[in-house]
């Protein structure tokens, strides 16, 4: 049988609303800094004539479900005190079925929006090797089908309480459903942890074979960045995984909904730091030291137009098409 654990206290539910609160206070500058860089020059606020796209959907469709996801943890204490206020006792109140589905929900697509672009800078990085990305993809179609699962449970659930595994489940049932949610953090921690160690390998050798002491230097900044976000992002994904074998509600419930921010987070500061590192390099540019071309091997291997756009903003130039399809 599922563990069977008490419901959130309102003073609980106000400590959740408050980190949020916090965490997401925080996520906004890194956005409205991140949407600086997206789509206005290194200098002044001229808009880019080439804007990437696909991060900048990305970035704001982050945005708008995080922004969603917040106003629900907002809600709980506040339909909380309503329902002590009219004569019952706050361990009576149940949430509503539809806030828990909709919020993991949120946060799945979250996560696989940035595993998506995770994979897609590694792939890049190989050369567009599809067999580099084979092991992470087979990760990522895996939480799909357990994002489904789940909704497909919660959705059962509401007319069925005693249906199938919510009956031998061993693990944390009452937020969500542990079951499908425990294998999905776990691919999307491992997910994370292969993409973002081949890609700190990989620049890394880059770094050790750099054509000037300006080249090896922004390698190496470069992987500082991918190190510290990556880190951030293992951090709260592993902290999440790990809350659904608690015998607590309330660490699930806070860990759950800073994790998709935190996530948030990691990924503006990505887009942030190197295209400030970018721009800055242009000024080294500018000086004459110059910077455009980053080998990573012997075989035709340089930071390409789509793999700068892909972490950073706009390229500061355009390789030769002997070097088109790289990092």
């Amino acid at each position: 049988m599922p563990p069977s654990l008490p419901p959130l206290t309102l003073s609980q539910a106000v400590a959740e609303t408050f980190s949020g609160g916090l965490f997401y206070g925080l996520y906004l500058i890194t956005t409205c800094y991140a949407n600086r860089w997206l789509f206005f020059a290194d200098e002044g606020w001229k808009f880019r004539k080439n804007i990437h796209w696909f991060m900048a959907i990305t970035t704001n469709l982050l945005t708008a479900m995080l922004l969603v996801n917040t106003a629900f943890i907002v809600h709980a204490p506040m339909a909380q005190s309503v329902f002590v206020e009219q004569g019952h006792t706050p361990q009576e109140f149940v949430p509503p079925a539809w806030d828990a589905i909709v919020r993991c929900m949120i946060a799945n697509t979250i996560a696989l929006a940035a595993d998506i672009v995770l994979m897609y800078r590694l792939w890049l990085v190989h050369n567009r090797s599809l067999r580099i990305i084979y092991f992470p993809i087979f990760l990522w179609v895996g939480g799909i089908v357990c994002t489904i699962l789940q909704g497909f449970l919660q959705v059962k659930h509401i007319s069925d309480p005693n249906f199938g595994p919510y009956q031998w489940a061993s693990v944390n049932m009452n937020v969500g459903p542990g079951i499908t949610l425990i294998p999905f953090w776990g691919s999307t921690v491992v997910l994370n942890a292969y993409c973002t160690g081949l890609l700190i390998w990989r620049i890394r050798q880059a770094s050790k074979k750099g054509e000037s002491v300006t080249v090896a230097r922004q390698l190496q900044y470069l992987l500082r960045i991918l190190m510290e976000s990556g880190i951030l992002y293992l951090a709260i994904s592993i902290a999440h995984f790990s809350a659904w074998f608690a015998q607590d509600n309330f660490a699930i419930h806070v860990i759950g909904g800073l994790n998709s921010i935190i996530i948030g987070i990691a990924f503006n500061l990505i887009l942030i730091r190197t295209a400030q590192n970018r721009a800055e390099g242009e000024e080294i540019n500018y000086r004459g030291d110059r910077v455009s071309t980053m080998n990573f091997k012997s075989k035709p291997m340089v930071i390409s137009v789509e793999y700068q756009s892909s972490l950073e903003i706009e390229p500061t130039t355009c390789p030769s098409d002997s070097s088109h399809h790289s990092a």
